[in-house]
C-alpha cells in the first residue's frame, strides 16, 4: 500500500515520523503496565510465602491458653492465624448457630457455631464442624449431635471474624451467611470474643460422632502461581517491543529495497528460504496449480533461476503426451 508519510525515505528516517513515535510511545506503556502487574504478582507471592510461613509455625504447635493468646476480646493478630488455643467451659447449646452454604470436600452444607461460656462469664465461638444438608430438605441440616454438656475443655484453631453477608439470622431462625464475631454478638449477647474464633481440634471430653472436622491437614496458598504469572507478564512485556522491531524491519525493507547491499540480503534470504524441504500445504499447491512462486524456488528479478520441477502424474493418471501440459 502506498504510503505518503514515509515516501522518499531511506534507512531508518522512518522512525521519527510521528506515527513511529506513537507506536515507540504505545510499547513503552504497554510494557510499563506489564511491569507494574508483574509487580503486583510478586508481592502477591511474596505474601503467599509469609501467609505460609506462619501457617506451618502455628498449625502444629502446641496450644496456649486463650486468655495469653487474646488478651482482649477483640484481640487477633494476623500472625495468629491457625495457631492452636485452649479453652475451657461449658457450651451454650440453646446459643448454637449454624452456617449455611459451606463446602466441604467439594460438597455444600453447613457448619455448626456453638459458644462456649469461660468461667469469667466470657463467650468464645467454637465451630464444632461441617454436617451435610438433610435429605429431605436441602435448605437444612442434617440431624447436629448435641455440643457435650457440663465442662469441657478443647483445642482449636484461631481464625479471624469473616466479612459480613447477608443480613445476619433471621426471625425463628438460627442460620446465618458469614460467622461475622460483631453481628454473632449483636445476636447472642454477653461479652463475647470478636476478634477470633476456634476450628474445633480436639475436645476432652471426646464429643459425639457426626461432624466432620473443617480443617484436617495444613492449608497452604499457591505461590508457584503468582511467580508463573509474574514471568509472563515479563514476557508480555517484551513482547510487545519484540512486534515493534518486526513491524519496523519490514518498513525498512520496503523502503530500501532498491539499495544493492538490501538487495543482497533479501537475495540471500530466497536462497535459504529456498532451501528448506517443500511443505504439504505447497505440495498440494504444486499438484493442484501446476506451479510454485518462482521466489520458493530461490530466484528473483533479474538473476537466474532454476528450472522448475516436472510435474509426475499421479498413480491413477494416464501418462501426459507432448500436448497435454501446457504449464
Amino acid at each position: 500500500m502506498y504510503d505518503t508519510v514515509t515516501e522518499g525515505m531511506t534507512g531508518w528516517r522512518f522512525l521519527r515520523t510521528g506515527r513511529w513515535l506513537a507506536y515507540t510511545a504505545a510499547a513503552i506503556l504497554f510494557a510499563i503496565i506489564c511491569l507494574f502487574l508483574a509487580n503486583w504478582q510478586f508481592d502477591r507471592g511474596q505474601q503467599a510465602s509469609a501467609d505460609n510461613a506462619i501457617v506451618a509455625a502455628n498449625f502444629s504447635a502446641e496450644p496456649v491458653p486463650i486468655e495469653r493468646a487474646l488478651p482482649t476480646l477483640g484481640s487477633y493478630d494476623a500472625s495468629q492465624n491457625w495457631q492452636r488455643v485452649s479453652v475451657t467451659g461449658v457450651y451454650l447449646a440453646n446459643e448454637e448457630l449454624v452456617v449455611r452454604n459451606r463446602s466441604n470436600s467439594g460438597s455444600n452444607g453447613f457448619e455448626v457455631v456453638t459458644p462456649l461460656q469461660l468461667s469469667d462469664g466470657s463467650v468464645f465461638l467454637v465451630d464444632r464442624g461441617w454436617v451435610q444438608p438433610s435429605p429431605t430438605d436441602a435448605l437444612n441440616p442434617d440431624s447436629i449431635p448435641r455440643p457435650t454438656s457440663g465442662t469441657v475443655t478443647v483445642v482449636v484453631q484461631l481464625r479471624p471474624s469473616e466479612a459480613p453477608l447477608g443480613t445476619g439470622t433471621s426471625a425463628g431462625s438460627n442460620q446465618i451467611q458469614s460467622i461475622t464475631l460483631p453481628r454473632v454478638q449483636q445476636t447472642i449477647g454477653g461479652d463475647v470474643y470478636t476478634g477470633a474464633y476456634g476450628l474445633l481440634n480436639s475436645q476432652t471430653p471426646a464429643a459425639e460422632a457426626g461432624l466432620t472436622n473443617i480443617q484436617t491437614s495444613m492449608p497452604t496458598e499457591d505461590v508457584g502461581t503468582h511467580i508463573s504469572y509474574m514471568v509472563q507478564w515479563l514476557f508480555f512485556a517484551l513482547l510487545g517491543f519484540f512486534a515493534l522491531g518486526l513491524a519496523a524491519r519490514k518498513v525498512h525493507r520496503e523502503l530500501n529495497s532498491d539499495d544493492p547491499e538490501e538487495r543482497e540480503r533479501a537475495s540471500e534470504r530466497m536462497r535459504k528460504r529456498a532451501r528448506k524441504p517443500f511443505t504439504d500445504e505447497e505440495l498440494e499447491d504444486e499438484e493442484i496449480d501446476g506451479f510454485l512462486p518462482l521466489t520458493r524456488w530461490g530466484g528473483s528479478v533479474g538473476a537466474a533461476s532454476p528450472a522448475p520441477r516436472a510435474i509426475l502424474p499421479r498413480p491413477d493418471e494416464p501418462p501426459r503426451g507432448p500436448g497435454d501440459d501446457t504449464a
